[in-house]
């Protein structure tokens, strides 16, 4: 069956997802047989030729790993309503294989299992004549498919929102619903893309300034990279980022922080990374930091330089989780030539969470490993 096809880039870590032994096109050859065996516009016919149950739409199918087929409502106002489908040729599920893998670990012998099935999202319209097929996507991750007239009242976009990673990182995905396809319009993903996706978020379409153009906001965990977070603990701080869209791409405008201990810890390393000291030394309070009643820059300079020097280096510090019995706890560490460094830094009580005191231990690697 004839139509646009538009595969998008795979996200970070998805590079080795192809499926094995040209799946991935057989299921496309699959679906397209399957589709072009339909002449009528009705959507029962279109689900029946597919072996599938239809999902109306604003019902999304659940994560259980079958393949599924999404009412997205008329976008065209021809009467037909469009579909989303959802579709691998693997026939088991990604429980199913993640059940036999458990069982597998059992056996003396452990036998190779099959990947998880790579999911390829099509877009169904009716052309008046037969469904067209565009094929939009493959990918491993979570995803969910939505419709959103971003680009001005009188336009329909479908955006596929891509989880991606062990944090959930969500990677919008925009195709341009034109004559019955949806062509590539816009891919988070790409090299050249400015977007930039945080852990544990979300992602949120608003018509700001009421002129029907939407913005897109992004929130969720920060990664800092020179200051690493548990990904699964309460450690770190969030963001917020408004991208306007920019005539072929969604460009970011602004990014907000929290503000809290870690986020100043953040600016601080990266402040000295850099070796702007002036940057640093406002996220100090000075006279308690340096323990005296005159402070200044060029002494909080001498002070780093001989006895943090490391925080001038290239280097990459890790948060440690706090406890339960001691959440006030921003310890972080450093691995450091065959040393580990602890820091307990103190900060005022106040909003601006200035450091009042920074304290290194070097701890033991052998019990650092227990």
């Amino acid at each position: 069956m004839p139509g646009v096809e538009n595969v998008a880039q795979a996200p970070e870590g998805e590079e080795n997802a192809s499926p094995p032994h040209g799946l991935s096109e057989e299921a496309v050859k699959e679906v397209q047989t399957a589709v072009g065996a339909v002449v009528t516009p009705e959507s029962q016919a279109l689900a029946k030729a597919l072996g599938l149950e239809l999902y109306p739409k604003g019902n999304e199918p659940d994560e259980s790993g079958t393949n599924s087929l999404e009412s997205l409502g008329d976008l065209d106002g021809d009467g037909t309503p469009e579909m989303a489908l959802r579709w691998t040729g693997l026939s088991r599920s990604a429980s199913e294989v993640s059940e036999e893998a458990e069982a597998s670990q059992s056996r003396e012998e452990v036998e190779p299992q099959s990947p998880l099935p790579v999911w390829i999202v099509f877009l169904l319209a009716w052309d008046g004549a037969r469904w067209n097929v565009t094929r939009l996507m493959d990918t491993t991750s979570q995803f969910t498919v939505q419709v959103q007239p971003l680009l001005g009242p009188a336009t329909r976009e479908l955006v596929v929102l891509v989880s991606a990673g062990a944090t959930l990182v969500p990677y919008p995905v925009i195709f341009q619903f034109m004559n019955h396809a949806a062509p590539l319009l816009w891919d988070s993903r790409a090299d050249e893309s400015r977007y930039q996706g945080y852990g544990h978020g979300k992602v949120e379409f608003r018509d700001e300034n009421g002129d029907g153009v939407f913005e897109l906001v992004a929130s969720g965990r920060a990664d800092p990279g020179l200051l690493v977070f548990p990904p699964e603990g309460g450690r770190g701080f969030d963001a917020r980022a408004v991208y306007v869209w920019a005539g072929k791409a969604y460009v970011p405008r602004q990014t907000e922080y929290s503000a809290n201990e870690d986020y100043t810890l953040y600016r601080f390393i990266s402040a000295l990374h850099l070796r702007d000291f002036r940057r640093a030394y406002a996220l100090i309070d000075p006279p308690k930091f340096l323990k005296t009643q005159e402070p200044s820059l060029e002494a909080f300079r001498k002070q780093i330089e001989s006895t943090w020097p490391e925080f001038l280096g290239d280097h990459i510090f890790e948060a440690k989780e706090s406890s339960q019995t001691a959440p006030d706890d921003f310890t972080f560490e450093l691995t450091l030539e065959n040393k580990l460094y602890a820091y307990h830094p103190s900060f005022s009580p106040d909003a601006k969470h200035l450091l009042t005191s920074l304290e290194r231990r070097e701890l033991s690697m052998v019990n650092s490993e227990l």
